[in-house]
């Protein structure tokens, strides 16, 4: 019986937890809340896609890299529009963290259908961001430069 009770305590907090880490309005996490006030790392937006990430892109950094690589804490947002729309599609975020591998970047991305709609997490396992990313291993695993 106190083990369910314990159990369900762990679970209530979990659920307030994860509820409290996205924004109410539109479902990206609030630690990227003023992304587009960081500086941007791509000069003009960039065009075509990847096979991951198709539409016009933007990049933006919360911390500029220290060297060769970006600071513990440091976010990078990625967001894509879909050709010919106006509107975002994609918000693909990094976050430099402690104890992880690839540099220690975690990787989430959100995606929505249309302009009204709020942004969902991908299920897609991070794994398939590393395996990409490591072809930026040389740029701490961001494709875009300053």
């Amino acid at each position: 019986m106190r083990a369910a009770a314990i159990l369900g305590t762990l679970l209530a907090l979990t659920i307030a937890g994860s509820a409290g880490a996205r924004t109410d309005a539109n479902g990206i996490p609030a630690y990227v809340n003023g992304y587009a006030k960081w500086p941007k790392l791509n000069a003009k937006p960039i065009r075509g896609g990847s096979p991951a990430h198709q539409g016009t892109k933007q990049v933006y950094a919360s911390k500029r890299k220290t060297g060769a690589n970006y600071p513990l804490g440091a976010i990078v947002v990625k967001t894509a529009t879909p050709p010919g729309k106006q509107w975002l599609s994609l918000v693909a975020t990094m976050r430099k963290i402690r104890g992880s591998a690839n540099g220690g970047w975690r990787w989430e991305e959100f995606t929505r259908s249309s302009p009204t709609a709020r942004f969902t997490k991908i299920g897609f396992p991070e794994s398939g961001c590393a395996a990409c990313h490591m072809q930026a291993k040389a740029n701490d695993y961001v494709f875009t430069r300053r």
